[in-house]
């Protein structure tokens, strides 16, 4: 069982620390004894297997305690986002039915708009730091000593339920596990490189199915350091070289301020040694600079809640080919780890030949049991033979290098003509001036849609629209084909994301509604 990990963890490590935060640290024993209290207190107030428990936090250990607690009671743990609208929070509580729901300080007043609704429906809040106005206290809990009575679960019954960050619709809850989580612990950090000596920073959100990947140690001992998950540049180098942290976890969106910051040499990271990335593509010149400037290997990630987050891996010798020469090794997302079966289908579910071009099915012991309460939109996706229809739009090579080409949902119909923003965004970051890019279609009176573009300068370069305009098409022109260029390109300050800093393309179709007048509306 995957809470018996805990307990290994403290008797083999006892004086090793789990996490840091911020000047904060604690070792396995501390966070085992600590957790096994949490647990026989929720107990005490009635707590059983298969009951929802929420937290609604920032980055902090005691995400953690409040994970392994819900490992050690059978629990499903239910993370709320504090960047969440209060709309989107409290349907995230009542989708889930959280009984109970620890808040932090902090998160207070983002509670207090909701307070009364999540009340109504049979919530008990549970306060978590100083001057909280909730009649639970946990550290009152903790203090109670209450002991604890292991109960007896199935293995796969929910863990977790990790909410969609809502790109296009509500959030939608993702049902994960117990078994799944096990599984993933167990694999995942293998394909990382991550062993029981490295110091591994973690700055993702962890109330989504990324608080898995702050769990590894569980797998092997190792120390990770929480970050704030702001993505704050400044805060996340001062982790880095503070804790000597040896693998360190960024979005491809961070690469451009941690190469700026580490060129000024005011930052010590001789202790780095790998670079693990994911959530959205890069481009070769990028991952290249990144690689030399931090003198650090680089992996990639590809995967997706549904499968508890990781199932493809660009490992760091294919990095060195692509770098030594084979530069479309770097377009690639990886290899499917060997934990899960993959296919390649068409729009009527037929399995395709090797390096055509369809959507990417995945099978395995980490596939969700299911979306919370949406049987048909479970039905739409997963089959009786457990096959998941990824909706992202790929091939595989001879060689096995999976080359995700983009989500289905962003693909532009223009005038019959499929384009795939992905391939027009790899172009357009190519530019010198650009620092990123970001591509969505947009309606057009004769085409259906048009390929338009936002991006970002880099720093040091100050242009007019207009200039960059028109260096953007030349520059298109000799690398797309014309349907592919982008009809209009509008320079922002930053490209909208979600929680998961992923980009936010419906974000951005908005912008372009209602910001900005298109070429074939000025007449």
């Amino acid at each position: 069982m995957l809470r018996d990990q805990l307990r290994r963890c403290a008797r083999h490590t006892p004086d090793k620390v789990a996490y840091f935060q911020g000047d904060r640290s604690i070792t396995w024993s501390a966070i085992y004894d600590r957790v096994e209290r949490l647990s026989g207190a929720l107990q005490s107030l009635g707590l059983r297997p298969g009951d929802r428990i929420a937290l609604l936090s920032r980055e902090c250990i005691e995400v953690y305690e409040h994970f392994f607690a819900c490992m050690m009671l059978g629990a499903v743990r239910v993370g709320v986002n504090w960047r969440y609208s209060p709309r989107e929070m409290l349907h995230v509580i009542r989708n889930s039915d959280v009984s109970h729901c620890i808040v932090t300080s902090d998160c207070q007043e983002l509670m207090d708009s909701i307070e009364d609704e999540v009340k109504a429906g049979g919530c008990t809040l549970i306060g978590l730091g100083d001057g909280h106005k909730y009649e639970l206290d946990y550290e009152d809990l903790i203090s109670a000593e209450h002991t604890f009575d292991p109960p007896d679960f199935d293995e796969n019954t929910p863990l977790l339920h990790t909410y969609t960050s809502g790109v296009t619709a509500e959030p939608k809850g993702v049902v994960l596990s117990h078994k799944s989580i096990r599984l993933e612990i167990g694999y995942a950090p293998d394909y990382f490189g991550i062993t029981a000596n490295d110091i591994y920073l973690m700055p993702v959100q962890s109330a989504w199915v990324a608080i898995v990947g702050g769990a590894f140690g569980l797998h092997n001992t190792c120390t990770t350091v929480i970050a704030d998950g702001s993505f704050e540049i400044g805060a996340y180098m001062k982790d880095m070289e503070r804790r000597r942290c040896t693998i360190a976890l960024m979005a491809p969106a961070m690469f451009p301020w941690v190469i700026q910051r580490a060129k000024t040499g005011d930052y010590n990271l001789s202790a780095l040694r790998r670079v693990v990335y994911g959530s959205a593509p890069s481009t070769p010149a990028a991952i290249r600079e990144m690689s030399d400037t931090l003198n650090a290997e680089m992996l990639q990630l590809y995967g997706m809640s549904e499968v508890v987050a990781w199932a493809c891996f660009l490992q760091p010798d294919d990095h060195k080919r692509g770098l030594a020469g084979e530069e479309h090794i770097l377009r690639a997302s990886g290899r499917f780890a060997t934990f899960v079966d993959y296919k390649i289908c068409d729009d009527d579910g037929n399995t395709l030949p090797t390096g055509e071009t369809g959507v990417i099915h995945l099978k395995g012991e980490t596939v969700m049991l299911g979306y919370l309460n949406l049987p048909e939109e479970t039905a739409e996706v997963l089959d009786e033979e457990g096959w998941l229809k990824t909706n992202d739009i790929g091939r595989v090579d001879e060689n096995g290098f999976v080359y995700v080409l983009d989500r289905r949902k962003f693909l532009i119909n223009t005038g019959g003509v499929i384009v795939f923003p992905a391939s027009v965004e790899a172009v357009i970051s190519e530019y010198p001036n650009v620092l990123e890019s970001a591509v969505v279609g947009v309606p057009h009176p004769d085409w259906g849609e048009a390929v338009v573009a936002a991006v970002v300068l880099r720093p040091e370069v100050d242009m007019a629209q207009e200039d960059l305009r028109r260096e953007v098409f030349e520059h298109c022109s000799k690398n797309l084909s014309r349907q592919e260029c982008p009809k209009h390109v509008e320079i922002v300050k930053e490209l909208p994301r979600t929680i998961t800093a992923k980009l936010h393309k419906r974000a951005l179709q908005q912008y372009f509604r209602e910001n900005v007048t298109l070429p074939w509306e000025r007449n």
